[in-house]
Parts: structure tokens; C-alpha cells; sequence
């Protein structure tokens, strides 16, 4: 730790901090009383706070920008994800392998306490619920098992050198920032256009949505407690896309109509259970935001940027 006006200051690298989650995260931490440094691929800005421009892809490049910085935890958020789960490619693999291995060099040598953006897809449509952290892992795709082989990899240090390590399984996480085409934001979009909803099969798919901002609040939690050991990150809580498509008509007060398009739902059948049991206790995580308070967020976003 660095002595900051005769005080301790923690300091902590975050890897990635310039996407969805990483800028929330980069937020949440910078608001904290510890040192942050943040780096993406592309480098970029966070209010006054500089992120710097590495490519952990590349060998050596992360150990040469860590050098000398004396880093207590490194939060390791970087990852290739695929427009679509139904369609990844090798690649996405190989690459985000790539970036397993530039971190898993920089802590085998630094010895910081690593905090590893996971996903809860290494879990699959047939696995048994409720999902915890107990549960056999079937990953169904370059993505997810890309995800998991970065679990083993990392969890065979911490068995064999005792190196800290946290490591937190992400479920659906929205919010304000995120540009991709979710639901969420394909749903806000329409319906405030007066456009119809168009939901596949009967709409009884489900989801476990956790807000963006409750994210950054798991990540300090684990840096906080400083507790090594995998986490599901979730708000423990469901919403068919039915009820979604209803609910966002509401705050949005649209015209909108909810119709079917009359195709199938190839994920009719998901039945989203998680267990946040252990990231309640061992972490003292409890998301704080509602569906609906999210969802105004997002809406009230959409409304000012377009």
C-alpha cells in the first residue's frame, strides 16, 4: 500500500475500465479513499482520471505497466464477448485465453489480489437449479468456456501458491452506458417511439437482471473483505420478458402494443434460479436497486442522448 498524508492507501489496478461494467466500476472506485489505476485496450478518459492505453494481449505489455505501481488488487474485467452466444467463434477464445495468460503472469509475480470478471453462462440450459456456486459447470459455447478455463487457471494458483483470489460469476448485468442491443434497450427504444414489443414464443423466457451500479457495489465488496473464493453476482430476483415488455409500456407510459411474433423461442424453456446465498454472506452484497428504478434510469438515459 502507498502512505498518503501519513495514511495507508490501497491501490488497485482495473483491467478493462473503459467498457460497461469497467467505467461503473472505475467510477465506484475512484469515489473510494485508495489509488486507482485503470487501463482498456483503447485507453480513453473517466471524468478526470486517465485510463491508460495496454494490450494485455500482448506478452509483457501488462507486466511492464504494472511495474513499480506496488498494486494491492488488480480487478480483471477485459474480455472479447460475442455479439450473440448462439454464434461464437474460436477466436474469442483464443484471444480472451491470450489475456488469461498476461494476467495470470502478472500475478503469479506481484502477488496482488485478483478479482476475475466471470459470467454465470458457465452454467447451461440443463444445468439443475437453483445455480450456485456448488453446481456442475457445462459451458455451451467459446465464450463461456473460455470464462471458465480463466476460473481454473486462476483457481490453480490460489490452490498451489495460496495467491488471493475472488471471483465473481456476472448474471444479465443492464444499465445506463451499456450501447449493446439487449432486450432492455431494444424494449426502451421501441416503446418510447410508440412501436410495437415483439416477443418470441409465449414470453415466458426468464431473466435475472442486476443493475450496473450494483455490479460496481459486488467488486468493491470484494476487494473490500478481501475473502478468496467464487461469488454469484445477481440480483436473486426473475422477470419473464412478458412482464418486461409490460412493465417498460408503464414507466415509458407508451402506446406501445405487446405482440407475438408467432415464432418460436428457442430459450422458451430457461428457468433462471441463482444462488446468492454465499455473496450475501460471505461478501455482504445486497443489490440495491429495483427493476424498475433501473429501468428508469435507463429510460430517462435514452431520453437525454437522442
Amino acid at each position: 500500500m502507498k502512505r498518503i498524508n501519513g495514511h495507508m492507501k490501497p491501490s488497485v489496478a482495473i483491467v478493462g475500465a473503459s467498457g460497461f461494467i469497467g467505467t461503473e466500476v472505475t467510477c465506484r472506485f475512484l469515489n473510494e479513499y485508495v489509488h486507482v489505476y485503470p487501463c482498456s485496450k483503447n485507453g480513453g478518459k473517466i471524468k478526470d482520471t486517465i485510463i491508460d492505453s495496454v494490450d494485455i494481449t500482448n506478452d509483457h505489455s501488462l507486466m511492464d505497466w504494472l511495474s513499480g505501481k506496488n498494486i494491492d488488487t488488480l480487478i480483471y474485467l477485459s474480455s472479447i464477448i460475442p455479439q450473440s452466444f448462439s454464434n461464437t467463434e474460436w477466436t474469442i477464445f483464443d484471444q480472451n485465453l491470450k489475456m488469461h495468460k498476461s494476467i495470470l503472469g502478472a500475478w503469479t509475480k506481484y502477488k496482488f489480489h485478483l478479482i476475475y470478471s466471470s459470467s454465470s453462462s458457465v452454467y447451461s440450459q440443463i444445468t439443475p437449479i437453483p445455480w450456485s456456486e456448488m453446481t456442475v459447470i457445462m459451458p455451451e459455447n467459446y465464450y463461456s468456456i473460455s470464462k471458465f478455463v480463466g476460473e481454473m487457471l486462476f483457481f490453480k494458483e490460489f490452490k498451489t501458491k495460496g495467491l488471493p483470489l475472488s471471483i465473481l460469476r456476472l448474471n444479465a448485468p443492464y444499465g445506463v452506458g451499456n450501447r449493446i442491443k439487449t432486450v432492455i434497450n431494444i424494449f426502451i427504444e421501441r416503446s418510447l417511439k410508440n412501436e410495437d414489443l415483439v416477443l418470441f414464443g409465449s414470453g415466458h423466457r426468464e431473466q435475472d437482471f442486476i443493475n450496473v451500479k450494483d455490479v460496481a457495489q459486488a467488486f468493491w465488496q470484494a476487494s473490500a473483505k478481501r475473502k478468496s473464493g467464487i461469488y454469484n453476482i445477481a440480483q436473486g430476483k426473475t422477470i419473464t420478458m412478458k412482464e418486461l415488455a409490460h412493465l417498460i409500456v408503464e414507466l415509458t407510459h407508451s402506446k406501445s402494443k405487446i405482440v407475438y411474433s408467432g415464432t418460436e423461442d428457442p430459450q422458451e424453456r430457461i428457468k433462471v434460479s441463482i444462488d446468492v446465498s454465499k455473496s450475501q454472506n460471505e461478501l455482504n452484497f445486497f443489490p440495491k436497486y429495483s427493476m424498475r428504478d433501473g429501468l428508469l434510469d435507463c429510460i430517462n438515459e435514452y431520453k437525454n442522448t437522442h
